[in-house]
């Protein structure tokens, strides 16, 4: 079978035999793949200079006749973020391979799209870039409405089960007005200050829509 090559963004490096990687990618042709990168421990693979997670990645590779294809070979582009950014860009990034799976055509570009807004938010970064995931999977609507029945709210809201309710339809955390507004200015690039409690509420939403769909968060989404 021939070589196949795509850009390529590193999720997830898992030790295999005394030698080699098993590695997890979001490709942007290909989708979420699992190649073996065989050797790639030894001190003078040339893996190891170049799979690297948080860099723009170009991968070929040979797919496998009946299972997991073999990494041939890799070129590392730039950093996708600044060094201060790194550890919010890996919580990003294990988010994102809860979001999107092995096999699914996504990934790629949603994570993509999240190191941007990581990378550009002044306020709030870490929020701002996964509710940007979350809003790239379909799973948030729009915040001025009830998602249940879609009547428009001026005043306050509820969140609950990682739903936005009128109170005709339910009741839980009060989500209100401002804090709503405030969302959708930070993800259009306003500044706009958060108090402390309404950074908290938002990562409890973010933490129980992730629940509501069976994604375990991040230590930094956890009460």
């Amino acid at each position: 079978m021939s070589e196949a090559t795509d850009q390529a963004l590193l999720v997830r490096r898992i030790p295999y035999g005394d030698t080699s990687l098993i590695c997890h990618f979001f490709t942007e042709k290909h989708g979420r793949i699992a190649l073996m990168a065989r050797g790639a421990r030894r001190p003078k693979s040339s893996f190891r200079a170049t799979l690297e997670p948080l860099y723009e990645l170009q991968i070929s590779w040979h797919p496998g006749r009946s299972g997991m294809g073999t990494l041939t070979d890799v070129n590392r582009g730039r950093a996708l973020l600044n060094p201060a950014q790194v550890l919010d860009g890996q919580e990003l990034v294990a988010i994102a391979s809860r979001l999107f799976q092995e096999g699914d055509l996504h990934g790629f570009n949603e994570l993509n799209s999240g190191f941007e807004v990581l990378s550009s938010c002044s306020q709030q970064p870490l929020p701002a870039a996964v509710w940007k995931l979350l809003e790239q999977t379909g799973w948030l609507g729009d915040m001025s409405h009830c998602w249940l029945c879609s009547v428009h709210v001026e005043g306050s809201m509820y969140w609950s089960e990682g739903h936005l309710l009128c109170s005709a339809c339910g009741k839980g955390m009060e989500i209100s007005a401002g804090l709503r507004k405030s969302i959708a200015a930070l993800m259009h690039g306003e500044r706009v200050l958060l108090s402390e409690q309404n950074a908290v509420r938002w990562r409890e939403m973010i933490r129980l829509i992730l629940q509501q769909h069976g994604v375990k968060a991040t230590d930094s989404f956890k009460c």
